[in-house]
């Protein structure tokens, strides 16, 4: 028969009230700080991220009226430029078309040639990857028959015994 005791219960309460302790002070607290450092590490991440948001808004502003500087001096000149004799006027033209065809000309090159050698990387990263799995595939086949001798000499060692 199951019997209850005062001190039975007595212990139980302790013991749980111990084991509380414990807990708290070995689990409970080092979790937590754990958890609260991770907290500021998030919240020290966002910080940055905001800070240098803000620095690229003012950076794109900065560039934004620097580009409209830009333009308001291209617009002078090209008033000035027009002031001028016609035939300035098409030599000037004359020469940025020049300029602009070079090099647009030359930006083409190099994109061709960039994007040569992105293929050639990539071919070369496809015949690697083809190697490696070809090397694997003729390892699985030797390992399988290493596992396949290992089995029958354990068999025969069984059928010897």
């Amino acid at each position: 028969m199951l019997e209850i005791s005062f001190w039975n219960i007595a212990f139980t309460v302790i013991n749980v009230l111990i084991l509380y302790i414990v807990f708290r002070l070995f689990l409970f607290k080092p979790v937590h700080k754990v958890l609260e450092a991770r907290k500021a590490d998030i919240q020290k991440q966002y910080d940055d991220a905001a800070a240098a948001q803000k620095d690229a808004e003012n950076l794109k502003a900065q560039y934004d009226a620097q580009m409209q500087a830009v333009d308001k001096e291209k617009e002078a000149a090209i008033a000035d430029a027009k002031k001028k004799a016609s035939a300035e006027y098409d030599r000037i033209i004359g020469s940025a078309n020049a300029e602009s065809d070079k090099i647009v000309n030359t930006a083409r090159e190099k994109a061709k040639a960039a994007a040569n050698e992105e293929k050639r990387k990539a071919e070369e990263e496809i015949v690697g990857m083809v190697r490696d799995a070809a090397s694997k595939i003729a390892e699985s086949e030797s390992d399988a028959k290493l596992y396949d001798s290992f089995l029958k000499k354990v068999s025969d060692e069984a059928d010897a015994e």
